[in-house]
């Protein structure tokens, strides 16, 4: 009897199906949630390198590549004409007005200094004359004993302190060659570490972790901390394991990753520093989120089977009324019956990658976003413009009215600059430092020069809540014209160089070829 009403049973199957169910959900529930968490993993590393590639690219590499291309012009200027000479022995005063023009142009450096060959020496900002200046020497200093060894090169030294300001200091120089060969002197820009780190400071991280920048031996040279500075922060053996360009690297020691960008000059590495607890409770709340929500949706099947098991014993109960009593309309009728399941959300991805393109002071693009924008008009050979907009005496700015005012000075001539091109389908991306990029496209580059001129006025025009404060920024424009895109950026740059040596806030186009 007992066999047959087993049989008979409507009830079993369908309670057998939902143990299967249930038990493929919970099996596949464990299968997502590992699976999850290696992806979350893997979007923390993409996210916290995009980070450091724009911490390398938009601050450090960009002060390093405008002084070095400042430094080897201003070399070539020297050489010529006993030039040298006539600054450094000649007519000092002039010598020392040229060197403070060329610092204006140079935010990151904190002072020049111009030395013959005889150690004659001329430095700016001048410092005042006293027993410890007098017993300067330029020919002790590490940019003036490695002049010989550079050639034609620009080089780096070790971090040092400075005599005179005593700060933690890192020189770039490079020897003043004659057309002939013949070595003058040399020209060093003093690049002040505990300034430097001050910037780094308002960076704000995806991911609470830590950034510097450090030597091939792991020592640190810039630390939103000046009190860490030339301290190994970084072992030997895991330096040696940061073998290409960028990447990320796991230290078992510190339990910590290490996300880098490496330069060859200098010899250096940017670096985003993460615990690994830090990141395990991220993605364990993320996990979580998923579990809970799985749980609910388990929770749900069971409530469901157990409802349906009910259900099915009513409508088992009505057809055997409706047989017995002959009444089809009693019967139920059977419908279809869907079950939803539950939807995923990662809305989250959408702020990160936002994130990697969008510069978070000035709500630019960023330079990663132009580098691609760019290469992307070149490869489709679409005809376009660019243009290249540097502020006029940002260091000045930063040294008379502080950083904040920089950075508010840097906030309001990119909104100007977005107000003005966004209507027109033209993005302003921040180039690096005070240096913004516009790339107009072909339908729009006969409107360049007005367009940029509408933004220079207003931005000249503008009045600032610290008195005095007066804000212009120079520009060059050029069209391009199937050119390779070093040597295209590079005439625009030269057209930039122009407006600044031309007097500044104004608007130079690179020649029609």
């Amino acid at each position: 009897m007992a066999l047959q009403n087993r049989k008979l049973s409507f009830t079993t199957p369908i309670m057998v199906s939902f143990a299967g169910i249930l038990l493929s959900f919970v099996l596949i529930a464990v299968f997502i949630i590992g699976t999850q968490r290696k992806d979350f993993l893997d979007d923390y590393h993409q996210i916290n390198r995009n980070f450091t590639h724009n911490l390398a690219v938009n601050y450090t590499e960009s002060i390093l590549r405008e002084n070095d291309y400042i430094l080897g012009r201003a070399a070539t200027f020297f050489s010529r004409n006993e030039q040298l000479e006539k600054m450094v022995t000649g007519d000092p005063t002039q010598g020392l007005q040229l060197l403070m023009h060329l610092q204006n142009l140079m935010p990151s450096v904190s002072s020049i200094s111009l030395a013959d060959v005889q150690g004659h020496h001329l430095r700016a900002p001048a410092i005042i004359a006293d027993k410890t200046s007098e017993t300067f020497d330029a020919r002790t200093r590490p940019w003036f004993m490695a002049q010989a060894e550079s050639s034609t090169f620009s080089r780096y030294t070790r971090p040092y302190k400075d005599f005179f300001t005593h700060h933690p200091t890192v020189t770039l120089f490079k020897p003043v060659i004659s057309p002939e060969g013949r070595l003058k002197g040399t020209l060093a820009f003093h690049l002040d570490l505990a300034s430097m780190g001050f910037t780094l400071r308002q960076m704000v991280s995806p991911v609470q972790g830590e950034f510097f920048v450090v030597e091939r031996d792991g020592k640190v040279i810039l630390h939103p901390d000046t009190g860490v500075l030339f301290k190994s922060y970084v072992s030997e053996k895991l330096m040696d394991q940061m073998t290409s360009g960028e990447g990320h690297i796991y230290d078992e020691s510190t339990h910590a990753w290490y996300y880098y960008y490496s330069f060859t000059n200098p010899d250096w590495f940017v670096i985003y520093r993460v615990s690994s607890a830090a990141l395990d409770a991220l993605i364990r709340h993320e996990t979580n989120i998923v579990a809970w929500g799985l749980a609910l949706a388990a929770i749900t099947i069971l409530l469901f089977g157990l409802y349906l098991r009910h259900a099915s014993r009513s409508v088992l109960m009505n057809i055997i009324n409706a047989i017995k009593t002959g009444d089809v309309k009693q019967a139920p009728r059977l419908e279809a019956m869907l079950s939803k399941a539950i939807e995923s959300n990662k809305e989250r991805e959408l702020s990160w990658v936002r994130q990697a393109t969008i510069d978070a002071l000035t709500g630019c693009k960023n330079r990663r976003a132009f580098d691609t924008d760019i290469a992307a008009l070149i490869n489709d050979h679409h005809p376009f413009s660019m243009a290249l907009i540097d502020i006029d005496n940002f260091k000045t700015i930063n040294d008379t009215w502080g950083h904040l005012t920089g950075d508010i000075v840097l906030r309001n001539v990119a909104r100007e600059g977005i107000q003005i091109m966004q209507p027109h389908g033209v993005s302003v991306y921040r180039y690096g430092g005070e240096e913004f990029a516009v790339l107009f496209p072909a339908q729009q580059s006969d409107a360049a020069n007005a367009l940029l001129e509408n933004w220079r006025v207003r931005v000249a025009e503008r009045n600032w809540r610290e008195e005095g404060l007066s804000v212009t920024f120079s520009a060059g424009l050029g069209e391009w014209h199937q050119k390779p895109q070093a040597q295209f950026v590079g005439s625009v740059d030269e057209a930039l160089y122009k407006a600044k040596q031309s007097g500044k806030n104004r608007i130079i186009r690179t020649p029609s070829v």
